[in-house]
């Protein structure tokens, strides 16, 4: 059955792979909410921590991760999306709430988390540079390290330098 989902989430990824959206230009003051998609669980943990630290005071900070593991009821996978690929209300609930920053952790996409980027309504998309990403994220630095945590440092020193 997870190969019907993923055949209706690719077929909607395939439809909305052309599709712009209009970016808002903000500067560093303006940002208010960061929004974190992660690949597991510590990568999350790890994400708060980093932007706890490197950012300043007054900033919300949501994130969720992909669980791959059907017996966790905590993260997100396959059995939040319908047969048809739609994500269910939670998950749906995360893709529409507007973020100045989505930081996203993973550098290989399953279909489900690929759609999650796509839908997901943020001024910047940031993440490491990876095949997939070049089409969905606006600012991308090649991992250097299996460490996450200076990666993620370095992704917001550049991120502020640019902004």
């Amino acid at each position: 059955m997870i190969w019907i989902k993923k055949f209706f989430v690719r077929l909607k990824i395939r439809k909305n792979k052309g599709q712009k959206y209009e970016k808002s230009k903000k500067s560093i003051e303006d940002i208010k909410s960061i929004h974190i998609l992660a690949n597991s669980y510590d990568n999350l943990v790890k994400a708060e921590a980093c932007v706890t630290n490197n950012w300043p005071q007054g900033v919300a900070i949501k994130g969720i991760f992909y669980n791959e593991n059907k017996d966790e009821t905590i993260g997100f996978s396959a059995r939040n999306f319908s047969l048809f690929g739609k994500p269910d209300e939670t998950l749906q609930d995360f893709i529409v709430q507007k973020a100045d920053i989505l930081l996203v952790t993973a550098t290989a996409f399953d279909p489900f988390t690929h759609l999650i980027v796509l839908q997901k309504s943020a001024n910047y998309k940031i993440g490491f540079l990876s095949e997939q990403s070049g089409e969905m994220l606006d600012i991308m630095l090649e991992k250097g390290g299996a460490d996450l945590s200076p990666n993620i440092e370095n992704l917001l020193k550049y991120l502020k330098k640019i902004i």
